[in-house]
């Protein structure tokens, strides 16, 4: 699932435009991506609706490190919807993308100087959007990256952005029964145990395995409601505001 928060921030670039959209949410669903690979590699669980540390061990990604301490940092373990994002948390993945050559940023423009990006890696994007059209496109049981994908992507509003206007019903509504977690299956189907092996390369064989799979599933559950809750609070004006 290395690849999920960069997935995400590429989808909700407006590729033509150059704009970066829903930047008012990307930080949450990034924050999203983070819980589910941290759960992934079993590193923390959710426990009665709160996030807990299973194992405070380096996860070999600066980005997830840092995730995984700010998580451990309150006496009390966070609940999703109350743990809010690292600050700068978007600076970091629009860097590892320029480090990595996929973008590069072009010009700041408007009032407001904000920045345009420009795709240098064309296929880079064509394989986050293929990721989700295979989401999307399919039929019967998908894996738990593919159920994460999904329900971020839902949760961000994304689906609406990929798959507009009435011909297209048919796809988002699928991806909503994944985000739903009505179709997820172990990370590898049947036959493929080379893929569960990649996908859990620390679980090994057994309990451990189901304990990942079933921390997983619920990390990909509750970083969904936390971006879903995020999006209602931030449009949503509060009595407070519209009295004034």
């Amino acid at each position: 699932m290395d690849w999920l928060g960069e997935d995400l921030l590429l989808l909700a670039l407006d590729a033509g435009r150059g704009r970066l959209g829903r930047t008012f949410m990307i930080s949450y669903g990034l924050m999203g991506a983070e819980l589910v690979r941290l759960a992934a590699c079993g590193r923390i669980d959710i426990v009665d609706g709160q996030v807990v540390v299973r194992s405070p061990a380096p996860t070999g990604d600066a980005d997830l490190d840092a995730a995984l301490a700010r998580i451990g940092e309150p006496a009390t373990p966070p609940w999703p919807d109350e743990w809010v994002p690292r600050p700068g948390i978007l600076s970091r993945y629009l860097e590892r993308l320029i480090a990595a050559g996929v973008i590069c940023e072009q010009s700041r423009s408007g009032i407001t100087r904000l920045p345009r990006w420009r795709i240098t890696q064309a296929p880079r994007l064509a394989e986050a959007r293929q990721r989700l059209d295979l989401i999307a496109c399919s039929a019967g049981p998908v894996d738990l990256s593919q159920t994460s994908s999904a329900a971020l992507a839902c949760a961000l509003g994304l689906d609406r952005v990929r798959y507009p206007g009435r011909r297209q019903r048919a796809e988002r509504d699928r991806l909503r029964e994944v985000a739903a977690g009505h179709w997820a299956t172990s990370p590898a189907l049947p036959g493929d145990a080379t893929g569960a092996v990649a996908a859990f390369p620390d679980a090994g064989n057994g309990p451990d395995r189901a304990a990942i799979e079933a921390a997983t599933l619920a990390a990909i559950h509750a970083a969904a409601y936390a971006v879903a809750a995020a999006t209602v609070a931030v449009v949503t004006p509060s009595p407070t505001a519209s009295a004034g």
